[in-house]
């Protein structure tokens, strides 16, 4: 693999010139510990004018759960719109004075995170009141929603999650603890650093492309197989949908190296679901659309035509089940849609052919036609969305 002429090293550097050009970068600018504060102390004054006004105190924060709340920006993502529709909760409400009370728990356990300087993760919280919050996912649910309802990212509350995104590969950084990290040196990667927004210092000696992965178990292979001593490249895989802090990392590591971004999915609607918040970012975020939406990432596969193309058998596809059929028509109707003509024309190369495809359906051909063929063609011919 590392034998390709001097022509197709030229078009990575070409392809990484043009994307520093088409795309922004951007670094979140930092808001005050103070005005964090403030913006909390807001909120509990106006429940306090509330009661004295003898009215049942409420809350209200953005709804991000509505696809009417976002709109897409080509080359940025899915960003939360200026006047969104707002969900309120109420002391008063029946339905929903348990998260109300839940949600001015957070805030509390939150102000006194910031005030102290302190970081904690969301299991963290969930354990220090284990009972009263229930789950770990009302938890997760509600931290987000404060998150939007005072325009700050969630870990500018002082909140994280424990990362279970890998990196490997050709690329050096300096860790939050301030020790250098070399990622070449570990045989199945290096965890995202939690405090992944302290990471410096990013650097790499021959990388010219990263590298994304669906699955954990390509990744590995990948590494098994010598890929990153081949090519020169960073692995990262999100081990599915991909948690906040890899998509930071990636972010990152393009704005400091600006070198392509490419993306490895299962030709499956969930595949393309991960590709597409990769890509574009999720609804649920869209407040924080600038940090976490890659929009220069290129999707090089498997695609939905590439099952036909490359003729796999019916022994190592699937039919598409009726809940694979509601998800492409789901992602038919997101706003990014028509924008990408060549994405929504494999929506319907898939729902055609009615078959789905994991990336471990190429082993079929041989154990390394992922690396030494399919990967490498896709590239050289230029063949990705």
């Amino acid at each position: 693999m590392n034998t390709f002429p001097k022509t197709f090293w030229d078009k990575l550097d070409d392809l990484a010139q043009n994307d520093v050009e088409t795309y922004s970068k951007f670094e979140q600018p930092d808001i005050p510990r103070d005005e964090i504060l403030s913006r909390i102390e807001d909120e509990v004054v106006d429940l306090v004018h509330q009661i004295s006004n003898g009215d049942s105190p409420w809350l209200q924060f953005r709804n991000r759960s509505s696809w009417k709340n976002a709109m897409y920006l080509p080359n940025v993502g899915l960003k939360l719109i200026e006047d969104p529709n707002l969900t309120t909760i109420s002391f008063g409400n029946e339905g929903s004075v348990n998260k109300f009370g839940l949600t001015v728990k957070l805030l509390s356990m939150i102000y006194k995170l910031i005030q102290s300087g302190q970081v904690a993760t969301k299991r963290d919280l969930y354990y220090e009141e284990p009972n009263l919050f229930s789950s770990q996912s009302i938890v997760d649910h509600i931290v987000d929603d404060i998150s939007c309802m005072i325009c700050v990212p969630r870990r500018w509350l002082n909140v994280v999650a424990t990362s279970k995104g890998l990196v490997a590969g050709d690329l050096q950084f300096v860790d939050p603890d301030g020790q250098t990290v070399d990622c070449s040196l570990n045989q199945s990667g290096l965890v995202v650093p939690v405090l992944v927004d302290n990471v410096s210092n990013i650097k790499t000696q021959h990388a010219k492309f990263v590298l994304v992965i669906e699955k954990d178990a390509t990744f590995q292979r990948l590494l098994d197989q010598g890929f990153t001593t081949n090519m020169p490249c960073i692995l990262v895989t999100g081990k599915g949908v991909p948690d906040v802090n890899t998509r930071i990392l990636i972010r990152k590591i393009w704005n400091e190296l600006e070198i392509p971004v490419f993306g490895l999915m299962d030709a499956d609607p969930h595949g393309i679901e991960i590709m597409c918040v990769y890509r574009f970012g999720s609804l649920s975020q869209s407040h924080d659309v600038h940090s976490l939406a890659l929009p220069f990432m290129k999707w090089i596969g498997v695609f939905p035509s590439d099952i036909t193309r490359l003729r796999l058998p019916d022994d190592v596809t699937l039919p598409l089940s009726d809940k694979d059929k509601s998800k492409c028509r789901d992602i038919f109707a997101r706003p990014y849609i028509e924008y990408h003509a060549r994405l929504a024309e494999e929506l319907h190369n898939m729902l055609r052919c009615d078959r789905k495809a994991e990336i471990q359906a190429l082993m079929r051909f041989s154990p390394n036609y992922l690396a030494q063929v399919f990967i490498p063609s896709k590239i050289k011919n230029a063949n990705w969305i």
